[in-house]
């Protein structure tokens, strides 16, 4: 009898201690669900280019101020309408980039003091002292360039180009039959290249006046230009 409950009393110590070790033995960690990557998305792509094409779209007012040159020669003459110049644009921008303006230009000009080689004749020397206001309407597009805009163009508008030979009269010089001011058409196309920051504008801009009256000489101005866009 006394074996018995020696092995009976063994076998419960054995399972009372497997007991405790289980119970005092860490529970095994979940496994960690497998984290599904987030789907990329693209619209964050498509908000930065909606505020791009959004930044283009505005109403600019711009001040302009430079130089020109004329780049021909008019009946043997050297005339010099444009020179320092200053005056203003101003036009809209859609959000698509198309850009439709107006423009203004006064040139102050500058005097000429020349030889002038008649076909019949002695030569002599006169000053021709000209200058000019150009004035028309634009068609253009802008183009996002990293931080600037790239803004080319056509403009469409008349040109005035007031003259002066002195003592000189203008049937010497071939011009007889004109007056001063001299009136007419012309093409410009245009380049500009604008930095925007909050209601800021600024830049360069190159314009060629192409003129259709043969007596007002055609000629390439550079200006800068700063205003405000809203």
């Amino acid at each position: 009898m006394l074996p018995f409950r020696v092995k009976f009393m063994h076998g419960g110590a054995a399972v009372l201690g497997f007991g405790l070790f289980a119970g005092s033995a860490p529970a095994a960690e979940p496994t960690p669900a497998a984290v599904r990557p987030a789907a990329s998305s693209s619209a964050p792509q498509v908000a930065s280019a909606a505020g791009a094409e959004a930044s283009l779209a505005g109403f600019s007012l711009l001040a302009t101020g430079g130089f020109g040159a004329s780049t021909t020669s008019v009946r043997q003459l050297e005339l010099a309408p444009y020179g320092g110049n200053f005056g203003v644009d101003a036009g809209y921008t859609f959000r698509v980039g198309l850009h439709l303006s107006g423009y203004f230009q006064y040139s102050l000009g500058r005097r000429e003091h020349q030889n002038y080689h008649p076909r019949i004749g002695r030569d002599f020397e006169f000053t021709a002292d000209t200058s000019s206001m150009s004035a028309g309407i634009s068609f253009g597009w802008d183009v996002p360039l990293y931080a600037l805009v790239l803004r080319y163009g056509l403009g469409f508008g008349i040109t005035s180009m007031k003259w002066d030979f002195g003592s000189t009269p203008p049937v010497d010089v071939r011009f007889g039959g004109y007056e001063s001011p001299t009136v007419g058409f012309h093409f410009a196309p245009s380049m500009a290249l604008l930095y925007e920051h909050g209601l800021f504008e600024g830049g360069i801009g190159f314009v060629y006046f192409a003129q259709v009256n043969g007596v007002i000489p055609s000629g390439f101005v550079g200006n800068l230009l700063c205003g405000v866009k809203l």
